[in-house]
């Protein structure tokens, strides 16, 4: 299906969300929705505090064992029925408005070492590539176009002039340079917009002005996120 207007998705801890731009930048739709990573994330420290109870001996123990395997049974349905729920979704709203849907390439994302943070990255590339999968599977049902582009920078560039942002308190990025207000989300959205209307351009798919949309009046409002 030709598109007709740009889909990006940006991925995250606690929700995903998602912008449609037209070809020229506007954006018609916005719409961000909770994710249950706190909930999978919460089996997970439990299935470790069992190993970590019994390093050597949770293997043999019938009683642990089958906690842990229940708590792994949960972290599968839970991000299974999320994913494929999450999925059908996007692609219906997909080819409502006719798009292409642009992912994050999450190949090129580097594992954090800080400590800490490790075990939290591993687990949501995990999660995240489950959605990916459901999403790209059912885009292709509907004969829709789904692309990847490389995430960095998506949230600490100023899709305005390319500078770096500053974080500016609850989740608001501020760019020193231009001025630019945006919600981390919002921001990655629009530049993996700019990102994917950059490698059409080069590749002479479409013309596209890569004019960046304008913020909102107040990024931290919630207004337009249940359209």
């Amino acid at each position: 299906m030709k598109p007709r207007t740009i889909m990006s998705i940006d991925l995250n801890f606690d929700n995903v969300t998602i912008a449609v731009f037209t070809l020229n930048g506007k954006l018609l739709r916005l719409k961000r929705f909770k994710t249950p990573h706190r909930k999978i994330l919460a089996h997970r420290i439990w299935i470790e505090r069992f190993q970590r109870r019994y390093p050597r001996s949770w293997r043999f123990i019938k009683g642990v064992r089958r906690a842990i395997e229940r708590h792994g049974e949960r972290i599968r349905n839970i991000s299974w029925d999320y994913s494929h729920k999450l999925g059908d979704l996007i692609a219906e709203l997909a080819l409502k408005y006719h798009s292409v849907v642009v992912l994050e390439d999450l190949d090129e994302l580097r594992e954090n070492n800080r400590r800490g943070k490790e075990f939290n990255k591993k687990l949501g590339l995990w999660f995240y590539r489950r959605i990916q999968f459901c999403v790209d599977y059912e885009a292709g049902e509907r004969d829709l176009e789904v692309v990847k582009v490389n995430p960095r920078g998506t949230f600490s560039k100023c899709p305005r002039c390319g500078s770096k942002l500053v974080e500016n308190g609850n989740r608001v990025f501020r760019c020193r340079k231009c001025s630019f207000i945006g919600d981390r989300d919002v921001t990655a959205t629009i530049n993996l917009y700019r990102k994917y209307v950059s490698k059409c351009s080069r590749c002479g798919v479409f013309g596209v002005a890569l004019n960046a949309p304008k913020a909102d009046a107040d990024p931290r409002s919630n207004a337009g996120e249940q359209k």
